[in-house]
């Protein structure tokens, strides 16, 4: 009989097949003494011998104890690796997956959730909403941010030179045109009449054939007018005298009723005429006095009355139709007068003369007679009217000014926000050997790029012209200053009129001083200096004495060491030997008598200096 079938396990467990070669154990008996002994001997064994000799001992049971390991037995998995024998092993991280991603199946998955494309849409539009900030922002900091505005540019006028033809004819004006366009003028003053139009329309096809002749150089035309009287001969007089036609106020009538010890019918008040005599002569067609400021054939018109004042505007609209660039007024500070016809006073401390009387014009202040509060509003009409009738309106190109004679200080000067001119002209300043009076005096006018005319000796109209250019103002020359010198091919002033084209002199810093000569304190020549950040310097010096001078520049701000002499006449270059390719010390530099020099050099700061 056949010993009955047992059960058989594997060491994880499971059933294992009958034919399977398995491992099995029985129960060892208590008498087996040789088991026993066996197992006493363990322990020994712990103890073994090392290769090098030295024993190796187990840790004790209390120290063994200390150690703790912790296994998860989640992760455990039991290997039975040859089942013949026995032998298996443990794998603790066996069921411990490294992640390697997303499947197909389940990024599809994913992808088509409604969870998962809400939040994609999500993400999308809070990216783009995100720039769209930063883009808005960024503009926003752009725009509004602080910046230094572009200089603004200069106008025609402005750049200059501007040519006063003072008192030629159209056929001298036009012969000098040639030589004003290689000057680089952009425009010229002439006279036209100013209410005699009508009578003699050659007058305004003359002006208007100049006009085109001086287009084809260039060149603009600025019109010299004089809106305070008009001829005893004229019409609008004739008609005023007689009380007819609407023209009874063109003028400025007062009767007279009373008479001096002679006889003789006294003026209405106490004002002088600019030729020092009565202000008034008696009409004996109207039986009264009309106002003369000047000649007593050119009676004052009334611009206290406004039918007057539309008859200037019709004239200057005339002529800047005609083809005119703009219009210089002469006289005009005179034009209004206190309607009361009060007395004037004697002037007073600075200004006044001495050694007038009351038949003297200059006697009085004229309080009454000129610069009258009504004369700021009627200037700007007027300028309104030129800008309107121009060929750019509204875009301040064309000009309008008023002629400075220098009898009292300019407009500009007392109405310091008279804004309608364009631009501001001051009065003539006449160059003298009291440089620092002279450089006080141009500075006062400097500010606004006025129109600016020196004046000085005839012998040294060209040199001075040479330093005018350089100042932060439109130039104001004559025909005289611009002929070109005996011999001359290079060194004339167009080479230097060039010069107003660059940033230094259009939109740079400038001081203007007297300096010294070398080993000298008192200041004997005239220096402007011009200069911006970035850009070359240039310098002018001018010699109002007779006598050589040499220049000490080491006080004037943004000056180097050295200058480079840049134009200078011929005269000048054959009388100093300069070159324009060597380099000059600043403390010593010669200017001969009644001339100038124009250096250039390289500006530096005043923490450099």
């Amino acid at each position: 009989m056949s010993e009955p079938r047992k059960n058989h396990l594997s060491i994880d467990g499971g059933q294992v097949k009958e034919d399977d070669h398995v491992a099995s154990y029985k129960p060892i008996p208590e008498t087996d003494t040789e088991f026993r002994t066996s197992k006493s001997n363990l322990s020994k064994s712990k103890e073994k011998i090392s290769p090098d000799g030295a024993e190796e001992k187990l840790l004790p049971k209390e120290e063994e104890a200390k150690i703790v390991t912790r296994v998860d037995m989640a992760d455990a998995k039991y290997v039975v690796e040859d089942h013949r024998n026995g032998d298996a092993k443990i794998e603790l991280d066996a069921n411990k997956r490294q992640f390697s991603g997303l499947t197909k199946e389940e990024l599809l998955k994913y992808a088509e959730d409604p969870f998962w494309v809400n939040l994609r849409w999500a993400m999308f539009i809070l990216f783009w909403a995100m720039w769209l900030c930063m883009l808005a922002g960024a503009i926003t900091i752009i725009v509004r941010a602080p910046k230094c505005a572009a200089p603004e540019p200069k106008t025609w006028f402005e750049k200059g030179p501007i040519v006063d033809f003072e008192d030629s004819d159209y056929a001298a004006a036009e012969a000098s045109l040639p030589v004003l366009k290689s000057f680089k003028v952009q425009g010229v003053f002439i006279d036209v009449p100013t209410y005699d139009i009508d009578p003699s329309p050659t007058a305004k096809q003359s002006f208007e054939a100049f006009v085109k002749k001086a287009k084809e150089y260039g060149l603009k035309v600025i019109v010299d007018l004089i809106p305070n009287y008009v001829s005893v001969d004229h019409l609008w007089f004739k008609q005023s005298e007689n009380k007819s036609g609407g023209y009874d106020d063109y003028f400025v009538w007062k009767e007279g009723t009373e008479f001096d010890e002679a006889g003789n019918r006294k003026p209405p008040n106490n004002w002088v005429s600019t030729l020092n005599t009565s202000a008034w002569t008696w009409s004996e067609t109207r039986k009264a006095h009309y106002l003369h400021q000047y000649e007593a054939s050119q009676p004052d018109l009334n611009f206290n009355n406004i039918e007057v004042v539309k008859e200037f505007d019709k004239i200057l609209q005339l002529w800047m139709k005609a083809g005119a660039a703009g219009v210089r007024l002469n006289k005009v500070r005179q034009a209004l007068v206190n309607a009361t016809l009060k007395d004037e006073l004697p002037a007073s401390g600075r200004g006044s003369d001495p050694a007038a009387d009351h038949t003297h014009y200059l006697y009085w202040r004229h309080t009454h007679t000129s610069d009258q509060p009504g004369l700021r509003d009627l200037l700007a009409r007027w300028s309104k009217v030129v800008d309107d009738a121009s060929d750019a309106p509204g875009t301040g190109t064309s000009v309008f000014m008023i002629n400075e004679d220098g009898s009292r200080p300019e407009l500009f000067l007392l109405q310091r926000n008279l804004t309608s001119l364009r631009p501001r002209q001051a009065q003539p300043i006449h160059v003298g050997e009291n440089v620092t009076a002279t450089a006080t005096e141009i500075g006062k006018r400097l500010g606004h790029w006025p129109a600016v005319q020196l004046v000085t000796s005839p012998d040294a109209e060209a040199e001075i012209a040479a330093f005018q250019l350089l100042l932060p103002a439109a130039p104001i020359l004559n025909v005289r200053q611009l002929q070109k010198e005996v011999n001359e091919s290079k060194e004339d002033l167009s080479h230097l009129v060039a010069l107003r084209e660059d940033a230094s002199i259009q939109h740079g810093h400038y001081v203007l001083q007297g300096v010294p000569a070398r080993n000298f304190t008192g200041s004997s020549l005239l220096t402007i200096a011009r200069w911006k950040t970035g850009h070359t310097g240039y310098l002018a010096l001018f010699n109002p004495t007779d006598v050589e001078q040499r220049a000490n520049l080491t006080d004037v701000p943004s000056v180097s060491s050295t200058l480079t002499p840049h134009y200078m006449s011929h005269t000048v270059r054959a009388f100093t030997n300069y070159s324009n390719h060597n380099a000059e010390p600043a403390d010593d530099l010669l200017i001969p008598a009644k001339s100038s020099v124009v250096f250039s050099y390289v500006p530096i700061t005043s923490t450099e200096k």
